[in-house]
């Protein structure tokens, strides 16, 4: 029963990294999509998870709203310890390393230069280099302050993980050959996709 967590700046390849490493795996990945909706399940609600998703909130925001953010971060919590005890799993962001840190798994961050991640979010999100600057500096912000937040961790420290891969220079298939092989190794037993 494998665990892989990514944590990744945004940009640097994890859109198509973390589901090519689970079908070669024959895993699932769970990203945001997947986790937003069984995170509404557990008792938090849209668009407020969105609102919370990876963000900390505003000093505002937190002394309007107190329990909000405890209420999403506590369904996330459980959310993501249960599929991790589920097993054979790609979890992507969230804080996946710090929330399932006791179990057996392989905790990845994932970066990127910043040309890299321009052209990146520039192809995803369909928006000319400004704007993508711009996206990629609120992300890193509200990323850093999540974890810190949440998890009294900075993001950046690279003892949280077990491996940081640098996806312009591996290139994706290098990282997911990567990740595919350490998990091999990890649990030989696991069985293949391929």
């Amino acid at each position: 029963m494998g665990i892989i967590t990514i944590s990744r700046q945004i940009g640097a390849g994890e859109t198509t990294i973390a589901p090519a490493v689970a079908q070669r795996l024959g895993w699932e990945a769970l990203d945001h999509k997947i986790l937003d909706a069984q995170v509404e399940e557990a008792g938090a609600t849209l668009p407020r998870i969105e609102h919370y998703d990876e963000r900390a909130p505003g000093v505002i925001e937190a002394w309007r709203h107190p329990l909000e953010a405890r209420k999403y971060f506590e369904a996330l919590k459980r959310v993501m310890q249960a599929q991790a005890a589920r097993g054979n799993v790609v979890l992507v962001g969230r804080g996946g390393n710090f929330l399932v840190g006791g179990a057996d798994a392989i905790h990845v961050r994932l970066v990127a230069d910043m040309a890299f991640r321009i052209q990146r979010v520039m192809e995803i999100r369909w928006v000319n280099e400004g704007p993508a600057r711009d996206i990629i500096r609120q992300s890193d912000l509200d990323r850093v302050s999540f974890v810190r937040r949440f998890f009294q961790a900075d993001l950046n420290d690279p003892l949280h993980y077990d491996m940081v891969l640098n996806t312009s220079r591996l290139g994706m298939d290098g990282v997911v050959d990567i990740l595919v092989n350490s998990a091999r190794r990890r649990w030989p037993d696991m069985g293949d996709a391929e």
